[in-house]
C-alpha cells in the first residue's frame, strides 16, 4: 500500500472540496482498528477508531492497565470526500476488507454521531443511557444511536456485563455486515 493511493482521501483534499468530505466506516479486522487509524493519520487521512479504556486488572498482585479496545470492534470511520480514486485507495489499505455500504453507495455517518465518538475517544464520559434488560438471542431491534442509526438488526446474542453488548447482524443496502459488540444501549427493541 502507497501514501499516494491514499492522497484522494487525504485532508487536503477533502477540506478544499466544495462539500468537504463526509463520515464513512471501513470494515477492518478484528484487533487492527488502531493500526488502521494509524496508517490512515500518517497518510493525512482524517480517521476515528472509538475506544474505550481498559479495565484495570491484578496479576500476582499487581494492578496492571488492560489495553484500550475498540469501541465498536472491526470498524473504523473516515471521513473523505467521496471519488473512486479515494474509495479505491481506502479499500487497498492492509487489513480493510471494505468500506461498509451496498449498491446505493457507502453508508454515510452523521457529524453528530462522530462527535459523541469524539467524545469517548477524547476520553471524556459518554451519556448513560437506559438498557432494555428484556433483549434475547433471535430479537429483532432498531438502532437508535451511534453511526448506525436508522437501521434493523437482528440480535445474534447478548452479552450481560457492566456494559451490556450485543452481536447483531445489520443489512445495508443489501449486504449483510455483523457487529460483534453493539452496546445495547443503542438498541430498542421491536
Amino acid at each position: 500500500m502507497v501514501v499516494r493511493d491514499l492522497r484522494a482521501a487525504s485532508r487536503s483534499v477533502t477540506e478544499s472540496a466544495v462539500d468537504s468530505g463526509r463520515w464513512l466506516c471501513l470494515h477492518v479486522e478484528t484487533g487492527r482498528e488502531f493500526a488502521v487509524e494509524n496508517i490512515l493519520s500518517d497518510a493525512d487521512v482524517e480517521a476515528l477508531a472509538p475506544r474505550e479504556k481498559g479495565q484495570f486488572v491484578m496479576r500476582r498482585g499487581v494492578r496492571i492497565q488492560a489495553p484500550d479496545r475498540a469501541f465498536i470492534p472491526s470498524y473504523v470511520f473516515v471521513r473523505c470526500r467521496f471519488s473512486a480514486e479515494a474509495f479505491y485507495g481506502l479499500r487497498r489499505v492492509k487489513h480493510v476488507f471494505d468500506i461498509v455500504g451496498g449498491a446505493n453507495g457507502p453508508h454515510v455517518i452523521h457529524d453528530e454521531d462522530i462527535s459523541v465518538f469524539k467524545r469517548i475517544a477524547a476520553g471524556l464520559e459518554a451519556p448513560r443511557v437506559a438498557t432494555d434488560k428484556t433483549f434475547k438471542d433471535g430479537d429483532r431491534a432498531d438502532i437508535v444511536l451511534g453511526p448506525f442509526a436508522g437501521f434493523t438488526c437482528l440480535v445474534l446474542s447478548v452479552k450481560w456485563s457492566r456494559h451490556a453488548r450485543a452481536r447483531v447482524l445489520i443489512n445495508v443496502g443489501g449486504r449483510p455486515f455483523e457487529i460483534d459488540s453493539m452496546p445495547l444501549a443503542f438498541l430498542k427493541k421491536l
